[in-house]
């Protein structure tokens, strides 16, 4: 099979591979669509060392796909279902497990394993990541349902009220997500962030209001609080960033309540959380691919107007050359055809 491999930061070739074999517990997939993400371009810069110890790595966790086989344990998929799956493993036996609860397991194996990848034509899932893909679910919005997974969490943590203003950090794939599930919800999304054409694709999506930004790190908040002089009851981080944490921060109204999606040290004081009673909630991907796949197949949440741009895998490494490049700001959702529909 064909397969884009990182050997080194920002070094992706596509190449020959062996075919993989499904273990007892997981299905082989054939890959169809593959749309990267924040993390994927994380692990291909290899920012800081983070993402990556030992090459060579495959790269990608979000995709539709086809189930090819599967191995002896499985019971939920079988070969021929159209398929997505959750970037998360998690055991499906603790507490939170039988919760629902999938993305906070309890099972400390299950803390840092693997993501699957699927920059590649066949690859391996876990079985219990996987969901159907209703009849009217693309292969194009299964391959960009981690948005809405985790704005489905951050919304259920930041509990708005009915029709609720709520602010959404970021000029990305999870930011659009974000803005698209809470147009879906009945919130009334404000996009904040993004460059160039980048700032303005929340609109596409469902955002009231876009305020984009004109270079990295630009203080947008005076400009937005001249609009929203009270501040956001309720705001999604989706950058991972310094700089959105600080957004965050400032354009939070008193009592206000910010989804974060990851970062460095939070750039704030206790004192500056208590003199404003913020609460700060962590948002660890989601368990709501059900929920997403049925907004995704009841035509509430259609992500494809973010796409700008599509290559097939074998032009995998201009994909990424474009995300991360000098021209990175004109370049929305990227989709990678990996094999036929």
């Amino acid at each position: 099979m064909r397969a884009a491999l990182l050997f080194g930061p920002s070094d992706l070739r596509v190449v020959d591979r062996a075919t993989p074999t499904p273990a007892a517990d997981e299905a082989l997939i054939r890959v169809v669509r593959f749309s990267p993400y924040g993390t994927d371009v994380g692990v291909y810069l290899n920012r800081g060392g983070r993402y990556v110890q030992s090459y060579p790595v495959g790269i990608g966790a979000d995709f539709g796909g086809v189930v090819e086989a599967v191995g002896n344990e499985v019971r939920n998929v079988r070969a021929g279902d159209r398929v997505t799956a959750l970037a998360l493993a998690h055991c499906g036996r603790c507490a939170n497990c039988r919760a629902g609860r999938t993305n906070v397991c309890l099972d400390p194996a299950m803390l840092n394993a693997p993501r699957q990848v699927c920059a590649q034509e066949y690859t391996c899932v876990t079985a219990n990541k996987l969901a159907v893909l209703p009849a009217k679910v693309g292969f194009e919005n299964a391959a960009m349902l981690g948005g809405p997974v985790v704005a489905l969490n951050a919304l259920g943590q930041l509990a708005p009220p009915s029709g609720a203003t709520v602010a959404v950090l970021g000029g990305g794939a999870m930011s659009w997500g974000a803005v698209a599930t809470c147009k879906a919800k009945g919130f009334h999304p404000v996009s904040i962030g993004g460059i160039g054409r980048r700032g303005h694709l929340a609109g596409l999506v469902g955002a009231i209001e876009v305020f984009p930004i004109g270079a990295h790190d630009e203080d947008a908040s005076e400009r937005v609080r001249a609009r929203y002089p009270q501040g956001f009851g309720h705001i999604i981080e989706t950058t991972a960033t310094e700089w959105g944490l600080k957004q965050a921060i400032k354009l939070s109204a008193m009592s206000g309540r910010i989804a974060v999606t990851g970062g460095g040290p939070l750039p704030a004081l206790g004192w500056d959380l208590v003199g404003r009673e913020l609460v700060l909630s962590g948002v660890r991907a989601g368990p709501g691919q059900g929920e997403a796949l049925a907004m995704i197949a009841a035509g509430v949440i259609d992500l494809k107007p973010t796409m700008t741009h599509r290559w097939p895998l074998e032009r995998c490494a201009e994909a990424f050359a474009a995300l991360t490049g000098p021209g990175a700001s004109e370049v929305g959702r990227v989709m990678i055809d990996v094999t036929d529909a």
